[in-house]
């Protein structure tokens, strides 16, 4: 028997799924924190030189597209960055999905303007000189800027809720403390606005030495669809079970390469990729989880997770409106290629994930925890995952005992040892309950024969 969908909608909504009226009073206090750090933060600017912090931030990640499960409470924001005297214009770079931003000067008297203000004709105190490099803006020296300031404006602006700021390049994590059991972390993200609801963000390729690279951002269009499309959908349900297990996998596996070599953002790609090839299945939430974790594992064995938007010019992603330069424009980008995954992580994350689909049942039970409802693993037809194949294999057999030792095995292998505890334990259950029977046989049988003349008929009842 396998874990049925209603038996997983019971998992979602008492295990995975976060209290929305929680969620959103988090996000609320979050958003409320953010505002005045930024605040302060464009009250200690230095004019006409260092970048404007614009007014409109852009909330992104898991708990603004109906992805968040529960766990540790992270927000993510970027931090939309201008400035009135330069375009910044994307420019488009050997690099897949990434730009190069050039700051195009709009004023020729620009310097004089910002030296004057400064009461020094000292180069030092210009914006090419602190945040570009060959004309092109340097992500890193933004984001060192955006630390130092933030910094800076924590020191000064005081919050009952802002604990500290934390976090190295890319990203800056405000960490605030709602209650002594309570911790958000808040991650602000330097980005900047190129035009049609693209942006891009301070995350340069690690694997490139161009320090000048810049992001691309979808987060507006994955939230769009996410949001949109899948408001109400076991599709997003069976994203989120699946993102829960790998988010708190480290709990059965503790060197599990699924949770630390696999993010979030592969899960909702592969999501994606499968939503716009079966976009109207009528099958449940159970049917729903493996499809995906099947569709996962045959992308880790081929080492391919296409990029859902770049180069995909599907009517799903036509439906957001996704510029044709990126659609068409873009050429294919491998999330699992060697660029990225390295391919001894990507075979462990494989193994794994196929462990957990192999015992689901035992998974989620100990997921969940000793309250849950006990769903023993059983093996079924063409439903073992094998290493590199799906294979046929016969629900197991007890008639000998190289069997009862192959069946141990097999699920000491595929639940970390839950397998081999439910296994162990229900002959156990079986051996004790025999023995059980056989007393009571016996002491029965002893007894009726001892007193069978003064046993009224109707006391006979009693032993039925």
């Amino acid at each position: 028997m396998m874990a049925s969908s209603i038996e997983l909608d019971r998992f979602y909504s008492e295990e995975v799924e976060f209290p929305p009226r929680l969620l959103a009073s988090y996000i609320n206090t979050a958003k409320s924190e953010v505002d005045t750090l930024l605040a302060g933060m464009r009250s200690i600017q230095r004019p006409n030189i260092d970048p404007s912090i614009q007014y409109h931030i852009v909330p992104t990640g898991s708990s603004y597209e109906g992805l968040k499960v529960r766990g540790d409470m992270e927000l993510d924001f970027m931090i939309i960055l201008s400035h009135p005297e330069f375009k910044f214009i994307p420019i488009t770079s050997y690099y897949n999905g990434y730009r190069k931003i050039k700051a195009e000067q709009r004023q020729p008297q620009f310097q004089l303007q910002a030296a004057t203000s400064w009461g020094s004709s000292s180069p030092s105190h210009s914006f090419e000189k602190n945040f570009t490099s060959n004309g092109y803006l340097t992500p890193l020296k933004i984001y060192q800027w955006f630390q130092s300031l933030a910094d800076r404006a924590v020191n000064h602006n005081k919050s009952k809720f802002v604990k500290k700021l934390v976090g190295n390049f890319p990203a800056r994590t405000l960490i605030l403390n709602i209650s002594p059991d309570v911790e958000i972390c808040v991650d602000l993200v330097p980005a900047i606005y190129i035009g049609k609801r693209l942006f891009v963000v301070a995350k340069p390729l690690k694997t490139s030495p161009n320090l000048l690279l810049w992001r691309l951002s979808f987060s507006v269009f994955e939230k769009k669809i996410l949001r949109q499309l899948l408001s109400s959908s076991c599709h997003l349900k069976a994203l989120k079970i699946l993102k829960y297990l790998r988010e708190h996998d480290t709990r059965l596996e503790e060197t599990s390469q699924f949770a630390s070599g696999i993010c979030s953002y592969h899960l909702k790609t592969a999501s994606l990729h499968l939503l716009a090839q079966r976009p109207d299945t009528p099958e449940g939430l159970h049917e729903h989880l493996h499809q995906l974790m099947d569709f996962l594992i045959k992308c880790m064995q081929k080492r391919e997770l296409n990029h859902f938007f770049m180069g995909n010019p599907s009517s799903l992603v036509r439906d957001v409106q996704v510029p044709n330069s990126i659609t068409q424009g873009e050429c294919h980008l491998n999330l699992f290629g060697d660029t990225f995954m390295n391919r001894s992580t990507l075979s462990q994350a494989r193994e794994r994930l196929i462990r957990i689909k192999r015992s689901l049942p035992a998974v989620i039970q100990q997921h969940a925890g000793p309250g849950a409802i006990i769903v023993a693993p059983v093996y079924h037809y063409n439903e073992i995952l094998h290493h590199d194949d799906f294979v046929s294999r016969r629900p197991p057999s007890f008639q000998n005992w190289s069997n009862v030792r192959g069946q141990f095995a097999t699920a000491s292998e595929g639940d970390g040892g839950s397998g081999l505890w439910l296994y162990s334990h229900r002959c156990c259950c079986l051996v004790v309950c025999c023995c059980c029977l056989v007393g009571c046989f016996c002491f029965g049988l002893l007894w009726i024969l001892s007193t069978a003349p003064s046993v009224p008929t109707v006391e006979a009842s009693t032993w039925e």
